[in-house]
């Protein structure tokens, strides 16, 4: 007996492996997907901008990074905190100090570029909403309000027609720099409660028809996923929902990426998969108490494991690496 509306998702023509490069851009979604590849040990680079939500900063933000156009010094806005923000960024890269947003955001944008030109590289993008909210003193979309008066900001809903002209531009740019490019298109199940469910639910189909409109012209290069029809379909229960009852839980989020997995991984890199995550959380791992035996033996199969891994592929060693400096 079947207790849930299962999604139909058609394997991929091609498939994701640890021998590609893997960058995301967009909602918070993005982060969940991306850093459940990353704790796999994939070579990967994680909203490069932060968190972004509507499909046009998304764009401007990528179009941007091909073109390699520095943020300078003119683009910062302070807030009446002392803290300097770029408004197509997240507030992760905000700071005190107006030369380290310029500098990290820089950093961030050159090795995205760099990632997003080599062969096989997968580009994954999550839209969040078609609201967005432009700042009236540069008449540009915000990527993040930075809780600025919402007096500086109109908001404004973006049209099915102009989501899809920005992006046939910026893809036809992606082929041209890239022609060995992936593009996995997504709308995250996150609800943006603050608009109202329905506007929620009127934006969500306005993106998600976008997506498919999208993929359609580029079938070869663009493929869909579809977490947001897994959750509302199959995770119906507000149980795979945080407390905020808004973004999903750890739960649900692993489900998801198992349905993923299951689309864009073949069963030797599932395999490779759960020996990439048992290695990063023993990377992970704290020793409490003094050094003993146990401690020792613990080590040394550490050891032996990064070793063997290592050697699979030098993405592989490098992700390694990252996961050492982050501990």
């Amino acid at each position: 007996m079947e207790f849930m509306t299962r999604v139909e998702i058609g394997k991929a023509s091609w498939k994701l492996s640890h021998d590609r490069s893997v960058v995301t851009f967009g909602s918070c979604f993005a982060d969940e997907i991306g850093r459940r590849l990353r704790d796999r040990l994939f070579d990967i680079d994680i909203n490069p901008a932060g968190t972004l939500f509507n499909p046009s900063s998304v764009a401007s933000t990528l179009t941007r990074t091909l073109d390699s156009r520095e943020y300078s010094h003119n683009e910062l806005v302070c807030t009446p905190d002392g803290i300097w923000h770029l408004m197509s960024h997240h507030s992760e890269f905000s700071s005190p100090d107006p030369l380290k947003v310029v500098s990290r955001a820089n950093s961030r944008m050159q090795r995205a570029a760099a990632m997003l030109r080599e062969k096989d590289t997968v580009l994954m993008i999550t839209l969040g909403s078609s609201r967005a909210f432009r700042y009236l003193a540069t008449g540009e979309i915000a990527g993040n309000c930075h809780k600025l008066p919402g007096r500086e900001f109109e908001l404004v809903d973006l049209s099915l027609e102009s989501i899809i002209e920005e992006w046939d531009i910026l893809i036809q740019k992606l082929l041209h720099e890239n022609p060995t490019i992936r593009i996995i298109l997504t709308v995250s199940p996150v609800r943006h409660k603050s608009y109202g469910l329905v506007a929620d639910r009127l934006s969500k189909s306005i993106l998600l028809m976008a997506c498919h409109k999208i993929k359609e012209k580029y079938s070869v290069n663009v493929d869909y996923f579809p977490a947001y029809e897994i959750f509302t379909d199959e995770l119906r229960d507000y149980r795979f929902y945080a407390s905020d009852m808004v973004h999903p839980s750890e739960v649900g989020a692993d489900y998801v990426f198992e349905r993923f997995t299951s689309a864009y991984l073949d069963e030797n890199e599932k395999d490779l998969t759960k020996q990439c995550l048992a290695l990063t959380r023993r990377l992970s791992h704290r020793q409490l108490g003094e050094r003993n035996g146990s401690t020792i033996l613990f080590e040394k199969e550490t050891d032996r494991l990064t070793s063997s891994l290592s050697k699979l592929s030098p993405r592989i060693a490098n992700a390694i690496e990252r996961i050492k400096k982050e501990k």
